[in-house]
């Protein structure tokens, strides 16, 4: 199976204070024990880091070493957002205002189409009415 990581998955769970950490890093422990290729974007990494410094700069500079480690290892696929894919994802990102998704979102579901991923990790339901199973199912 293949896994999508959303910007608010990773948020969640790199903050012991969030309050949905609990359920998002038992969901993501969850998949990686299943065997599950787990993805996320080059923009939403870039996304966790400058929260992250703004909180804790330590903190920022392990989360990355971590996410360095898997992408180099076999855990987790890095998708890049380039410019066709920003040109695609601007183009469904008007076909779709009333979505509470951002262009970066559309931009992950383009590639996520591309790669046949339909599971999301991800707070944002709207990822639902795009034909993606959320995770963690509520």
């Amino acid at each position: 199976m293949k896994t999508f990581i959303h910007t608010s998955a990773w948020l969640a769970i790199v903050n012991r204070n969030d309050p949905e950490h609990t359920i998002f890093t038992e969901e993501f422990r969850r998949v990686l024990e299943e065997g599950d290729r787990l993805y996320t974007t080059n923009v939403a990494i870039g996304q966790v880091l400058s929260e992250l410094k703004h909180v804790d700069l330590q903190k920022a500079f392990r989360f990355h070493e971590i996410v360095e480690e898997a992408w180099f290892g076999t855990h987790l696929h890095i998708l890049w957002i380039g410019r066709k894919t920003q040109w695609d994802a601007l183009k469904m990102w008007k076909r779709f205002p009333n979505l509470t998704l951002d262009v970066f979102d559309f931009a992950s579901v383009i590639l996520m189409n591309r790669r046949n991923i339909r599971q999301i990790l991800t707070r944002n339901r709207d990822f639902y009415e795009l034909g993606f199973k959320i995770l963690p199912e509520k």
